[in-house]
């Protein structure tokens, strides 16, 4: 499947009908991936829907044994007028069958915590598999928890899909559809991704919308990663 518009075309109507995972960051749908071992990958972005909404994230990760990988995410969240702090720490093993060059798979657990207490968590599995050199598809399926104080625990199963096709050595293109449980609206991601040189891994572009609904929000969002 070299063609990438056939490629995003079977990725809509694979996805649809289907209730998908948006986690609120920047490419939310993961990919089966962790740093590489001995190396320190940062990743960092600012997400912007309005003066009222806004996010940056800064995420510091690393890798032991080449299987398993150590996140700790910090945000900084403003919503309806009003800020917060954000921490995410997250743990990904890599499954013993994974391939890099073909299908990989791995297992995660996140957990939010806003002012010192758990809000929700987050159990997800994603499979990764290249096409070709060019094209890679990604797939999320997981559970998500989330603690409201009036109504309870709520629970959600979430999946997302993704597709990358890189254009060049320098520049790839990466679409995402995502949704957080039945009740939410589903949005999309379209970027472009910039490989840098040195310290710098890549420089993303993104712009996203809620695709259904009363308030169909645009966010756009610039990114930067390091490697150390």
């Amino acid at each position: 499947m070299k063609n990438p518009r056939l490629l995003l075309a079977v990725l809509s109507v694979v996805v649809l009908p289907f209730p998908l995972w948006a986690a609120g960051g920047h490419y939310p749908v993961d990919d089966a991936d962790i740093a590489e071992p001995g190396q320190v990958l940062v990743e960092t972005w600012l997400t912007r829907v309005n003066s009222n909404n806004s996010e940056f994230a800064v995420l510091p990760a690393v890798s032991f044994g080449g299987a398993l990988g150590l996140t700790a995410g910090v945000y900084r969240l403003r919503e309806d007028g009003e800020s917060f702090t954000r921490l995410e720490p997250e743990a990904k093993y890599l499954l013993p069958w994974s391939h890099p060059d073909g299908l990989t798979s791995a297992i995660s657990l996140a957990a939010g915590f806003e002012d010192g207490r758990l809000e929700d968590w987050l159990l997800n599995l994603p499979v990764s598999y290249a096409l070709d050199d060019a094209i890679s598809v990604h797939a999320n399926v997981g559970w998500l928890r989330l603690r409201d104080r009036d109504a309870g625990n709520l629970d959600r199963l979430f999946t997302g899909v993704a597709g990358e096709w890189a254009v060049n050595e320098a520049i790839a293109v990466i679409g995402q559809l995502y949704r957080e449980g039945a009740e939410e609206e589903p949005e999309a991601q379209l970027g472009f991704r910039f490989a840098g040189g040195g310290a710098f891994e890549h420089v993303d572009l993104a712009i996203g919308r809620v695709l259904r609904g009363d308030d169909r929000d645009w966010f756009v969002t610039v990114g930067v990663s390091l490697t150390f």
